[in-house]
C-alpha cells in the first residue's frame, strides 16, 4: 500500500526517477550540484557517476518532504 500523498499526480518513484535523470543528464548544472550537496555532502565539487549512484541510494531512503524539495529544485 502506497501511503505517499504529496505532489498530486506525481508519485514518489516518479519524482526520484526525475531527480536522478536530471542530475545524470545535467551533472554540471547548479541545480544538480545543489541537490547532491544537500543530500550527500556539502563538499562535493563535481557530479559524476558515483555521486549519481549515491544520490539514488539516498533518495530511496529519504523522506517524502526531502524528495519534494529536491524535485522542486530540478523541475
Amino acid at each position: 500500500m502506497d501511503l505517499y500523498q504529496g505532489s498530486g499526480e506525481r508519485g514518489r518513484e516518479q519524482e526520484i526517477d526525475a531527480i536522478v535523470s536530471f542530475v545524470s543528464a545535467h551533472p554540471n548544472s547548479y541545480a544538480s550540484l545543489a541537490v547532491c550537496r544537500r543530500a550527500l555532502d556539502s563538499g562535493i565539487e563535481r557530479v559524476d557517476g558515483s555521486v549519481v549512484n549515491a544520490l539514488k541510494e539516498h533518495l530511496d531512503r529519504a523522506s517524502d518532504n526531502e524528495i519534494d524539495a529536491y524535485y522542486s529544485i530540478v523541475m
